[in-house]
């Protein structure tokens, strides 16, 4: 059983990940005028690190390294600890090899003789699990920061649109000098509303610093120009039914202009890195700006749209349709991404593993593979499986930003795995001059 607790642990430690990523994605919906509140302490060095660097994308690759470098004592130990345990492993290899030979491979009093060798050399199979645990922290903690984050931004962008799309359209009802019935009509429709909602014209003119009130207060204006509109329409009066088709005309007028100033805001507040669009969004065939109500990443997953007042579905879908009106590639221009970075990260995944494990591969003899190195590379087998796949699923699934992590933190991997290999094993050498193991065989072996 214990020969088997190298294996376990590390199927354990991505259970663990996969079981945490989840109950991140399953957090309760973000009040949208107290987004701000949501973010963890990842998500607020995020931001304050992307309002100093002001591109998401390359925030992201500065945070990747910085949190390399602070992790770099452990990472040295995890890789001394391992070189350290290897370099006894090749030492007992030939007890190891003649206690399969006198009990077999899978004989239980085998079992004891090798623990008993294990102690002997002060060897101990998860002494690199403490690391693995907190890297696996820290992996998860960076997917919950800049999971918060990414909706943040989203968040922000999508008020910032909508106040856009409002104001526009207020502003075109209220403060151009009416010349016709329509236009005079829509006016008065309007100021009534609004001003019996608790709304404020300054000098007669329509000004208004965007609040939770102030959404609701205007979506119920326009609906009630709206709503006249279609009375006017329906009614038997000739006049009133041109009043009416003029009012249709012009609303429509007037909503072409708030989706065109729509345009030009999302063309200033995008958050683009590279190729991809929007980092807040995968790196992949997903739109530019997710769905209302369809998936895990659509805005009512994270959003209560309740709390923006009026109709939300029809105020999102209106903005959302002008924006992803300006994508460039794709079905209707809207792909955001290449599914370059999620491919990527399944290769850089893979390929990290790959020369870790043949820069071990050089020191051992494989002819003389004791039943505990099968059951190593078993288990380094269920990691470089597992691992990619999970990598393949929050690359395709999750936000660009995350992405890029994974891609940074791979390849800084693979550059300290490179480097840092000799002046570790020059440590273990060292120390293991100063602590030198029996090679004698154990008195159970005589």
């Amino acid at each position: 059983m214990k020969r088997k607790l190298n294996s376990i642990l590390n199927v354990v430690l991505l259970v663990v990940v996969c079981l945490a990523v989840f109950s991140g994605c399953t957090t309760k919906k973000v009040d949208p005028w107290e987004v701000e509140s949501s973010l963890n302490w990842v998500g607020h060095i995020v931001k304050a690190m992307h309002g100093w660097i002001g591109s998401y994308g390359w925030t992201v690759v500065v945070f990747t390294v910085f949190l390399k470098l602070l992790m770099l004592p452990l990472d040295i130990w995890q890789r001394y600890s391992g070189k350290k345990m290897s370099a006894k492993m090749a030492i007992m290899q030939p007890y190891i090899a003649e206690i399969d030979k006198r009990y077999g491979p899978d004989s239980q009093k085998g079992a004891e003789e090798k623990q008993k060798l294990f102690k002997k050399h002060g060897y101990n199979m998860g002494s690199s699990c403490l690391p693995m645990i907190v890297t696996m922290a820290v992996f998860m903690t960076m997917f919950s920061g800049l999971r918060s984050y990414s909706t943040y931004s989203t968040v922000q962008t999508f008020n910032a649109l909508s106040q856009t799309y409002y104001q526009t359209y207020a502003e075109k009802i209220v403060n151009i000098t009416p010349s016709t019935d329509a236009e005079q009509k829509a006016h008065d429709l309007f100021v009534a509303s609004y001003t019996a909602n608790g709304g404020k014209l300054v000098d007669g003119k329509y000004v208004a610093d965007f609040t939770k009130e102030e959404y609701s207060r205007i979506s119920q204006s326009i609906k009630a120009v709206q709503d006249a509109m279609d009375s006017l329409k329906s009614s038997a009066v000739a006049t009133d039914k041109t009043l009416g088709n003029d009012l249709d005309q012009l609303l429509a007028k007037h909503g072409v202009s708030a989706r065109e100033a729509v345009q030009t805001k999302y063309s200033e507040a995008e958050e683009g890195w590279l190729w991809i669009q929007n980092v807040a969004q995968p790196d992949t065939w997903e739109s530019i700006m997710p769905k209302y109500d369809s998936g895990s990443n659509s805005f009512t997953a994270l959003i209560d749209m309740s709390n923006y007042g009026g109709d939300g579905k029809v105020l999102y879908n209106t903005i959302r349709e002008a924006v992803l009106s300006t994508g460039d590639r794709g079905e209707k221009g809207n792909w955001n991404g290449l599914m370059i970075l999620p491919i990527l990260s399944i290769g850089l995944s893979f390929l990290s593993m790959f020369i870790a494990q043949a820069m071990e591969r050089k020191k051992t003899d494989t002819s003389k593979q004791t039943s505990v190195d099968t059951q190593q590379q078993k288990s380094n087998k269920i990691t470089m499986l597992m691992m990619p796949l999970m990598m393949a699923y929050f690359g395709f699934i999750y936000t660009g930003a995350f992405s890029i992590y994974m891609v940074c933190n791979y390849l800084i991997s693979i550059i300290s795995t490179v480097a840092l290999k000799v002046p570790v094993e020059k440590m273990v050498e060292r120390n293991l001059a100063k602590h030198p193991v029996d090679n004698g065989k154990a008195s159970y072996m005589r």
